[in-house]
């Protein structure tokens, strides 16, 4: 440091007030600590020579090293910048800076200002280094993307052009502050190197042409090598500085120890011990044709042990896909496979489509691992669920909020529960609070659940990303899907993936899979009716008969469940789920159903029942959309394969006026045609993708236009729009014409607790309004009431003459809401005339 910065006065990072600073060197020195923590326990020499080999693969072992030193000089660089005068001066109430502002620099800013120390530095560094010109050129991009991480590191990342413009020509921004430190200097600082306003131009030139040579590959890597980085940085810095404000050391990053902490319990499981014991007689088993099997908890188990072996047998690889048919467990083999990569894995995430499916699987994890130690290295990080703390509140509540609120952050936690949508953030996402966790995908395990609910017209990007960063990260990546192909035919043929299932026909054309639900086309004839639903349904419903009717509409549902409740000779009881119901009202449903406690019965619902929820009727009703959705909606229905199951499919609702843009809501590609009919009942899902890939690929990857892949990687990727590919790779269109609505009633949940809607958007204004609080605490807080909210929180569509109760930030409320409940439902049409309107979905 001293031979960058060496004032005879003190500087400081942080000030809790006039008798206690922090000084520059102090503040360093804390977050260097913290990344030599983070340097033993993510390895992250091995991870930055992985990127540096795939930038320069025969870059020699000295081109590696000065690369990581580049790489770990970030850290101590990064508030040199805090030398500036007015920065001392204004935010550090430093009185004894010899002058009071520095002509160039803006304000107080210190990030930008150590960027460009950096850059100066490290510029020299490679210029007077031996190292060839090729190697010279890779370097100097590296320092540049590193130095473009300093200044944004109390920043969302934007486009990087954004900073490199600032160093173009002499009279910019950069120009002229380099031409105020050649000429007066800056008392403490030991000058510049090798930057000047004469020849800044040719420097920014020199990384702009470096980077256009560059192929797709390289301009993945520098993407996810920048918010590699910057998660670190972001990380040392946070750590270090709540260390120093809040006294406050951080010790544990979540990494998994030990893997016998998941895995022993695991297996004492009955289930596992089942399938165990099968294995055990598998030898004697073989001479019995599988053809004839007609216990499907010993194909589940064939299943698991297929996969358990194709596992063993590629361990090298990355990404593999689990194809396997809807109700043969592929959840739990997926959960195995996980615990098997366990050995080279550190964190695992399992990633699921809905909310819905991350409590069902919690729910299902604490019966397994009854050990509440482990229970509580098992963690749901969505908008849910409070956040969660460690250790014990009541000795230090102060330390216990801090370590609680960085754990979220950063997700300092062995095993995550969470959805595609958050997981995506943490892959795409611009925002420095997406970025924070960046870091912790280095050497995971990571499921991705029912990925056939992507949205498709970027499945493409998706697997072509995914593949370089568990390259990049020593990430393996597990692919479920009952109905999706090889994924590297989705990738156009880039990259590997590994099939667990190499034999897909054992599976789906068994008899207890493809023959175990008899599917009815009788009701496409015609266009459906609500009338003549209503009709077929009643007369197939029987007393001991479970009947699931599902719609692709919300209105439709409603509508169909008012006729239902309204006839007279209705002989079960008939139930309603939407996605207007909270996860507590939802469950009230759905787990008598799971747990076999129910008798006959009529569940109407939307879509949200649809993949992967664990429940298991008779005899279903479905309006048709992508035959995806046709195949969950079957597994569904006689899901033990103990008794006989029927659907009846059923054209109601335009699919197109729902799923917008997915090419798989083409008549073409619907159960409208006779071949589509044939694929189901095949089960031949890859004839109908590569249908799907030729069309996805003719409009919209091998368009010219902005939608195609090239220009996305050229334009976009490889300049390094952070903001552009985060809207690239969103799964969900953000809707800016609907509002959140809290509903408040009283609402009596589990062990007979009571939820008080009023009482609870009172209390979350209360915090929002509260300026003396403790930040962490604060958001804890607000977390914990946010998360009982949710049972409240109803989308609707925007409305600003809506005569509500109270505005929060987003969120409108409605007082006095339990007139708009009849029998426990919301009583949509009574609320509708107030001009409340409801989402279509």
């Amino acid at each position: 440091m001293e031979d960058v910065i060496n004032t005879d006065y003190p500087l400081y990072a942080h000030w809790k007030d006039d008798s206690d600073k922090e000084t520059l060197v102090e503040h360093l020195q804390r977050c260097g600590k913290y990344f030599q923590m983070l340097e033993k326990e993510k390895e992250l020499s091995i991870v930055v020579k992985r990127f540096a080999l795939k930038l320069l693969p025969n870059n020699p072992d000295n081109i590696q090293s000065f690369i990581y030193k580049m790489f770990c000089n970030v850290i101590l660089f990064h508030d040199f910048g805090k030398i500036n005068p007015a920065f001392q001066i204004q935010k550090m109430k430093n009185k004894k800076v010899p002058i009071k502002i520095l002509d160039g620099l803006s304000g107080s800013d210190h990030s930008l200002f150590s960027a460009v120390i950096y850059l100066d530095y490290f510029l020299e560094e490679i210029e007077k280094s031996s190292y060839s010109k090729k190697d010279k050129s890779l370097l100097t991009l590296l320092v540049w993307i590193n130095a473009y991480v300093i200044s944004r590191h109390h920043s969302d990342l934007e486009k990087m052009i954004d900073f490199t413009s600032k160093f173009k020509g002499k009279d910019g921004e950069i120009g002229y502050l380099l031409d105020v430190l050649t000429q007066s200097g800056l008392e403490g600082y030991a000058g510049l190197r090798s930057l000047s306003s004469d020849t800044i131009e040719k420097c920014v030139k020199k990384y702009s042409n470096v980077k256009d040579r560059m192929d797709r590959g390289q301009d993945i890597t520098c993407f996810f090598y920048m918010r590699y980085l910057y998660s670190v940085l972001v990380a040392c810095d946070y750590y270090a500085t709540t260390e120093y404000m809040e006294n406050v050391q951080i010790k544990e990053f979540g990494t998994i120890q030990c893997a016998d902490t998941f895995q022993e319990p695991y297996e004492r499981s009955e289930l596992l011990q089942s399938i165990r014991n099968y294995e055990k007689e598998r030898i004697l088993q073989a001479e019995k044709s599988l053809e004839e099997c007609n216990d499907i908890n010993r194909m589940r188990s064939e299943m698991f042990l297929d996969a358990e072996e194709a596992l063993r047998k590629n361990a090298e690889d990355t990404i593999y896909f689990l194809e396997a048919p809807t109700g043969s467990g592929k959840s739990n083999t997926a959960m195995n496979l996980g615990f098997q990569l366990l050995g080279s894995g550190k964190k695992i995430y399992y990633i699921y489509p809905f909310n819905t499916l991350v409590e069902q699987n919690r729910k299902i994890l604490q019966e397994i691992f009854t050990d509440k130690k482990v229970q509580n290295q098992i963690v749901v990080v969505n908008s849910l669920m409070p956040i969660t703390g460690r250790g014990n509140i009541a000795e230090d509540s102060r330390e216990y909020y801090q370590n609680a609120l960085l754990d979220r952050q950063f997700l300092n936690y062995p095993f995550i529960l969470s959805t595609h949508v958050s997981f995506f953030e943490t892959l795409f996402g611009y925002r420095k609070e997406n970025i924070f966790s960046f870091m912790q995908l280095t050497d995971s395990i990571v499921i991705l659940d029912e990925i056939q609910s992507y949205k498709n017209t970027i499945w493409a990007e998706i697997i072509i990303f995914l593949q370089a960063c568990s390259e990049l990260l020593g990430m393996k990546i597990i692919i479920m899907s009952a109905t999706l192909p090889g994924l590297d035919i989705l990738a156009g043929g880039e990259g590997t993936v590994t099939r667990l299932i190499e034999d897909r026909k054992k599976y789906f054309n068994h008899p207890l899979f493809q023959k175990r639900v008899t599917v009815s086309y009788e009701l496409l004839k015609e266009k459906m009716t609500i009338d003549h639903l209503l009709e077929q349904v009643l007369e197939k419903s029987k007393p001991d008969k479970k009947v699931l009717v599902t719609f692709i509409k919300k209105d439709s549902a409603y509508e169909f469940f008012d006729s239902l409740c309204n006839y007279s000779d209705i002989q079960v009881p008939a139930y309603l789920i939407t996605g207007d119901d909270s996860m507590y009202e939802r469950e009230q449903i759905l787990r008598p159903i799971r747990e076999g406690n129910t008798g006959g019965m009529i569940l109407v619902s939307t879509q949200v029942i649809e993949a992967g929820v664990d429940i298991d009727m008779d005899i279903g009703f479905k309006d048709i959309s992508k035959l995806d959705s046709e195949e969950q909606f079957l597994g569904r229905i006689n899901r033990s394969c103990k008794r006989d199951g029927i659907v009846y499919f059923f054209d109601m609702d335009q699919a197109k006026n729902i799923y917008g843009l997915d090419f798989r809501i083409d008549e073409s590609f619907t159960l409208l045609t006779s071949e589509m009919r044939e694929i189901l009942k095949e089960k031949e899902f890859d004839i109908y993708y590569k249908k799907v890939l030729n069309v996805l690929k003719q409009q919209r990857n091998e368009s010219t236009s902005s939608e195609g892949l090239d220009d996305f990687f050229y334009e976009h990727v490889k300049h390094m729009n952070s903001p552009c590919i985060a809207d690239r790779m969103k799964l969900i269109e953000e809707n800016k014409w609907n509002m959140s609505l809290v509903i408040c009633r009283t609402l009596e949940i589990e062990n007979g607790n009571v939820l008080d809607g009023w009482s609870l958007w009172e209390r979350y204004e209360e915090l929002l309004r509260n300026r003396t609080m403790d930040f962490s605490e604060k958001q804890l807080k607000l977390s914990d009431v946010r998360s009982k909210l949710n049972n409240f929180i109803y989308q609707v569509k925007w409305n600003p003459d809506l005569n509500y109760s109270g505005v929060l930030g987003e969120l409108y409320c409605i007082r006095d809401g339990e007139e708009y409940f009849e029998n426990g439902k919301l009583n949509r049409k009574k609320l509708e005339s107030q001009g409340v309107m409801f989402v279509d979905l």
